[in-house]
């Protein structure tokens, strides 16, 4: 009983939050991959999910490195931006 638990506990449920949390940077965050690349990740994390959840956060990686441009703004043009001082 404690074991099965601690197995809950330790293994199934932060696997699980990996896993839901690789297939949610994958599919809404990454706009760097091709369509293709994106199903393969997306089927490699489905059918593997273990494996393939660790081989996204290896090879691929989580998005944060990835974010857009767009939204990589420095705080000062923020605050000119909100002023309507900005560009």
């Amino acid at each position: 009983m404690f074991w099965d638990a601690f197995i809950l506990l330790a293994v199934f449920i932060p696997l699980t939050i990996l896993w839901i949390t690789c297939v949610v940077d994958l599919i809404f965050r990454r706009h760097d991959l091709s369509g293709w690349a994106r199903a393969g990740w997306v089927a490699l994390i489905i059918l593997l999910p273990a494996i393939g959840s660790l081989a996204y956060i290896a090879f691929g990686g989580l998005a944060s490195e990835h974010v857009s441009e767009d939204f990589a703004t420095s705080p000062r043009d923020d605050a000119l931006r909100m002023t309507g001082r900005g560009p």
